[in-house]
């Protein structure tokens, strides 16, 4: 077996110049050699597919690491850049603006930041509902491409909201010069943008804060410039620049906007030292004026809500009331003064002053709230009032913000036997179509006509043509905001007897209201 092993050994194949596949078929080649090129010739076979698979192994995962870097490529790109106009966002703005006020902040020289937010007006909601996308984000794009050719050279430019860009200007200038280059860039981002069939403009407003004149850091550059272009906003104005009032009143609308949410706990929680309390300033009906003397009598109340802060004492209606509609927390306040009302008028059963009825005021938001309907019914069965001695108060406005579902609640409430009246009548776009269509017992004659109705020809049209309409569709009229005894004359003398003003009755506690309003009274022209 040895011998026959070196014997094989001793072939060299090469040198015979034999292909490995042609041994096989030679008849002078030993058969144990034969048998050792078929073992071989198996296992080149074996190894070459194995390395067929791991070539392709290979391949198919450097593809998926490609695809995955390709992927995590494009992943970052939509993270720091916008889609539609390719500007850095937030994230890149956000890095920018630390490593430029870092840099400022260690500068030996004067450097100034300047931010500057722009945001797209409500033109572009309207655009955005009622074109194709494709034309929405071509108006992206553009302005985009407006704002590139107004920043100036120093200047970096962000898209960090759909409808919002921010510009940061290193070194751009004083406040009053940048406010200037965002009026060009108000004007320019304003002009309109041509399309095949035909051309579309959206207007917007800037808000701009600089460093270090009024802030010191990313954080406050970003609050107040976002704080003035709120303000931009709110007034109607193209441009506003921050100033140190603008803060206070925002801190002061949150601090009054927290006390509104403490005091409603508070109320929940203890009703004894409550800081809400409703008022009531009487409405009069006017029997007679001669000899520069009024004689009337209190027919009903209207309910107003006052607050007595624990720190700043009573704090004026016109200053919470409208900051309390703007974040909603006039619906809970409201009804607390719709069970406080009608609270009181229980309490009236039986008494001279259960004949009087109570005008409670329904804000906006609550006039739209869905559970209006079931939380007044709530109420009138939890007191069992009678019904007619509440009257509810809407706004002309608010009414007619959606006639048709105001149609449905005020027939609603009608129905439950609860008289409905118009406030600010006159001063709102209300249409007689609708108006007829309202189960409406009074309309309020806004004080803003009152106060030059003795002077105004065209004033006192206004006020006739209101009693007389009013008088056609079985209306009353209630006169609100009468100050001195001339309004209430002329008023009496055009057939408006139902008053209510500091002439005759400021408002006043509930206690002081029991002890004043049933008897007749009689105030003196002084």
């Amino acid at each position: 077996m040895s011998s026959n092993r070196r014997h094989s050994d001793a072939y060299s194949f090469e040198s015979m110049g034999l292909e490995l596949g042609d041994i096989l078929s030679r008849p002078d080649v030993p058969v144990d050699v034969k048998e050792r090129v078929r073992a071989l010739e198996a296992s080149v076979g074996r190894l070459q597919a194995t390395l067929d698979d791991t070539l392709e192994s290979v391949r198919e995962l450097s593809e998926a690491v490609q695809q995955k870097e390709r992927r995590q490529h494009k992943l970052e790109q939509q993270l720091i850049y916008n889609r539609k106009t390719g500007l850095p966002n937030h994230v890149v703005m956000d890095k920018d603006i630390l490593s430029i006020l870092d840099e400022a902040e260690r500068c030996p020289t004067r450097k100034t930041v300047a931010a500057v937010i722009l945001s797209l007006d409500d033109r572009y909601d309207t655009i955005k509902q009622t074109t194709e996308t494709g034309v929405r984000e071509w108006m992206l794009y553009r302005t985009a491409e407006r704002l590139k050719e107004l920043a100036p050279a120093n200047a970096r430019l962000y898209h960090t909201r759909e409808n919002e860009f921010v510009i940061v200007a290193i070194n751009a200038g004083e406040p009053q010069e940048i406010a200037h280059l965002a009026r060009r860039i108000v004007e320019e981002v304003s002009r309109p943008m041509k399309f095949p069939d035909y051309s579309l403009s959206v207007g917007c407003h800037c808000g701009v804060s600089q460093y270090p004149e009024q802030a010191r850091t990313k954080r406050m550059l970003l609050r107040n410039a976002d704080i003035a272009l709120t303000e931009a906003i709110r007034r109607k104005r193209p441009v506003i620049v921050y100033d140190w009032k603008m803060g206070h009143d925002v801190i002061e609308k949150m601090e009054l906007q927290n006390s509104i949410i403490r005091a409603l706990e508070e109320q929940a929680l203890s009703e004894i030292e409550r800081q809400f309390e409703l008022y009531l300033q009487p409405l009069i009906e006017i029997d007679s004026i001669h000899e520069g003397t009024v004689d009337y009598h209190t027919v009903g109340a209207e309910a107003l809500i006052r607050w007595k802060h624990p720190q700043r004492g009573m704090v004026a209606p016109s200053r919470f009331i409208p900051l309390a509609e703007e974040t909603g927390l006039i619906v809970p306040i409201g009804y607390w003064a719709l069970f406080s009302a009608t609270s009181e008028l229980e309490t009236w059963i039986g008494t001279p002053l259960e004949q009087l009825y109570v005008t409670v005021n329904l804000s906006p938001r609550q006039f739209k709230d869905e559970h209006l309907i079931s939380n007044i019914a709530r109420v009138l069965k939890r007191h069992r009032i009678d019904p007619s001695r509440l009257r509810l108060e809407v706004t002309e406005n608010s009414v007619m913000d959606d006639p048709d579902d105001s149609i449905r609640k005020i027939r609603a409430i009608y129905e439950m036997g609860i008289q409905i009246s118009i406030d600010d009548f006159g001063t709102g776009y209300s249409s007689l179509n609708y108006l007829k269509r309202f189960p409406i017992s009074t309309i309020k004659l806004d004080k803003s006509f009152i106060e030059d109705v003795l002077i105004n020809k065209n004033t006192q049209g206004i006020v006739r043509a209101i009693l007389s309409m009013a008088d056609s569709m079985g209306m009353n009229v209630v006169a609100e905001g009468i100050e001195t005894f001339e309004q209430a004359r002329y008023l009496y003398a055009e057939g408006c007897t139902c008053i209510q003003g500091y002439y005759f009755q400021q408002p006043m506690t509930i206690e002081a209201f029991r002890d004043t309003a049933i008897s007749d009274a009689r105030v003196e022209n002084l």
